[in-house]
């Protein structure tokens, strides 16, 4: 296995914007907005490790298990962490001595969400508890709803630290705006950070992400890096025969042969989708120069342990995707993705989220004479996604 770089910056290579958010005042509410790439989770995990430095209480929570992992990775020390429903359930349950409510399932599904009506109406029964609660630090804070944040300032949580981007929320109905925030949070507009510079993407990637942008005027994109002689190259739509999918596996095997330190993603639509390029990946024999790439796989069903230190390939889904970091993303058979009319800016927002997890360079997979829905949305101007 070949290591790869993956660590906190330190205070000394932070931009002005932001060490004027890793010095804001340790208690009270914060909320800093901002597009992919300015440093949103980097800023939270230094606000996580500042509090742990003085000896305060806080949690750390996240949109989802995976994000956990890489957060517990980066900070690279005790990190008091937890998947923000997970850590809600058990809060519910200390208090009150029985499980949260829940909603019956929908749409064929066994996943149950959070009864948020029965939850504030317990809540009001109860006095606030104003000592010894933590301070929150809350990472991809538009992925949690509006309720969330009620219940939590009901219960007497004081303490907050925000970090959102309204433009990346990918779940309809089970978001928060940045006005949700600031109102739960009895928060001014003017009282809210913004974030404008992109220190992770290469101008290309950028620029093709900036393509997704719905124009919610909430969380302004970020500034454009600059373009330089040394950029990557091009995104690029590649088309491939479904028959060529073994060909297809053994390129994705020797990109990654020939850097083994970089990392890359394959986003899939879904579980079928994932199941079958990883599969593929494992069991695709091809010649390499090195030994072949460690490839990995990662669903909420299948909690396998992934080290972002390391190079190699690591399939998920598009929803798990969410406050990650890759050199190269590849997004799957993008014939697959639902960009029906009523929900083009829903599809928009995942392209979004998807594009912009990549450092260096991002490749959409297409299978050739298949119908695919999301042409609608997919830049035509070569000079910022070129076909092959």
């Amino acid at each position: 296995m070949t290591k790869r770089r993956f660590q906190l910056p330190g205070i000394q290579d932070l931009s002005k914007e932001q060490e004027d958010v890793r010095a804001l005042p340790m208690e009270g509410q914060h909320l800093i907005v901002g597009g992919p790439g300015t440093g949103k989770s980097i800023l939270a995990l230094l606000r996580a490790r500042r509090l742990a430095q003085e000896g305060a209480q806080y949690v750390f929570l996240v949109y989802n298990h995976l994000l956990n992992e890489s957060s517990k990775q980066l900070l690279d020390e005790d990190l008091i962490s937890k998947q923000w429903q997970s850590w809600f359930m058990g809060l519910y349950r200390d208090i009150f001595k029985k499980s949260v409510p829940k909603l019956p399932p929908t749409g064929g599904s066994s996943w149950q969400d959070i009864d948020w009506g029965s939850v504030l109406e317990s809540i009001s029964t109860i006095e606030p508890e104003l000592a010894d609660l933590p301070t929150l630090v809350i990472d991809e804070g538009q992925d949690m709803p509006p309720e969330f944040y009620q219940a939590l300032v009901n219960m007497g949580f004081e303490n907050f630290f925000v970090m959102a981007d309204q433009n990346q929320q990918i779940q309809e109905g089970l978001n928060s705006t940045r006005r949700d925030i600031e109102t739960a949070l009895a928060l001014e507009t003017d009282d809210v950070i913004e974030l404008k510079n992109n220190y992770r993407n290469k101008h290309p990637v950028a620029r093709l992400a900036r393509e997704f942008y719905t124009g919610d005027p909430a969380s302004p994109p970020p500034a454009l890096p600059t373009a330089t002689i040394r950029s990557v190259k091009i995104p690029l739509c590649y088309e491939y025969d479904i028959e060529q999918i073994g060909r297809l596996m053994g390129s994705l095997l020797k990109m990654a042969d020939r850097d083994p330190s970089k990392l890359i993603g394959i986003f899939t639509y879904n579980n079928e989708d994932r199941m079958q390029y990883y599969n593929g990946l494992l069991n695709c024999n091809v010649r390499l120069d090195n030994q072949k790439p460690i490839v990995r796989t990662f669903s909420n069903s299948e909690k396998n342990a992934i080290s972002f230190d390391e190079g190699g390939i690591l399939v998920i889904n598009a929803q798990a995707c969410k406050g990650l970091e890759f050199d190269t993303v590849f997004i799957a058979d993008v014939n697959h993705f639902n960009c029906s009319d009523h929900n083009k800016d829903n599809a928009r927002r995942l392209f979004y989220v998807m594009i912009a997890r990549a450092i260096d360079r991002v490749i959409l997979l297409k299978q050739r004479g298949m119908h695919c829905p999301a042409d609608s949305i997919l830049p035509v101007d070569a000079s910022i996604l070129e076909r092959k």
